[in-house]
């Protein structure tokens, strides 16, 4: 599969930006590499464009709801910039469409790759920021968010903690739902410790508490925050 050219992107997205540049943001490693391309890949635009991301989600959370508190903002921004939903918005805006690929890469199904995806929409961001400034950037950044924030907070607001994030990335990341399992109980009945097993997709966590409830929210915990890195 041969990719778009990129000002088709530019006149869908309404970006002035000079295709040559808008470009970099494109051009995959194993793409570089073949081709010898002087401009590099996309993984320093990636790197900045991780934090332009970061700092305009926390930006908008900051502003936008002053009644919730760091605990709540934070775990949602934690969902709102992950990987798996950045992938899903490149995915929205068929940005997977104008990967520049080398032929291993192409072959391997390299632009249906969630991380390369996710990387795209990342350096889209950088570029943005760089040509554009912080505000235009992050006017976009919202602007493909904004919902899926609001989505979140309402979520966390009737479910709330890891649980609900692990089932939003485990849903969107692998289509499946997180299944608990209690390992192992011990103590007297009043006293009990729970050891509970969560598995998403052959990904496990676990977790301790004194109740079924807050065994499961540990376990949760340990595998969102193990997913999230990757």
């Amino acid at each position: 599969m041969s990719h778009r050219p990129i000002e088709e992107l530019a006149k869908k997205l309404h970006l002035r930006i000079p295709p040559e540049i808008l470009e970099i943001a494109f051009l995959h490693s194993s793409y570089s590499n073949e081709t010898g391309d002087p401009r590099g890949s996309n993984e320093r635009l990636e790197f900045l464009g991780d934090a332009v991301i970061d700092l305009a989600v926390t930006s908008y959370l900051f502003r936008q709801y002053p009644k919730d508190d760091e605990g709540r903002l934070t775990k949602v921004k934690s969902v709102a910039v992950s990987r798996p939903l950045l992938a899903e918005k490149a995915t929205e805006l068929e940005l997977d469409q104008y990967l520049r690929l080398g032929k291993g890469e192409e072959a391997n199904r390299g632009r249906e790759r969630p991380n390369n995806r996710g990387n795209a929409f990342e350096a889209l961001v950088a570029v943005l920021y760089l040509e554009r400034g912080f505000s235009f950037a992050a006017k976009f950044v919202v602007r493909c968010l904004e919902d899926d924030i609001e989505r979140f907070l309402q979520e966390q607001s009737t479910t709330g903690d890891y649980k609900s994030l692990l089932q939003e990335t485990a849903q969107r990341q692998f289509g499946c739902r997180p299944n608990y399992t209690i390992m192992d109980t011990k103590g007297r009945e009043h006293k009990k410790e729970f050891h509970v097993e969560v598995a998403v997709a052959g990904h496990r966590g676990r977790g301790y508490g004194n109740s079924k409830k807050e065994a499961e929210q540990a376990s949760a915990k340990q595998l969102y925050l193990m997913l999230e890195e990757f």
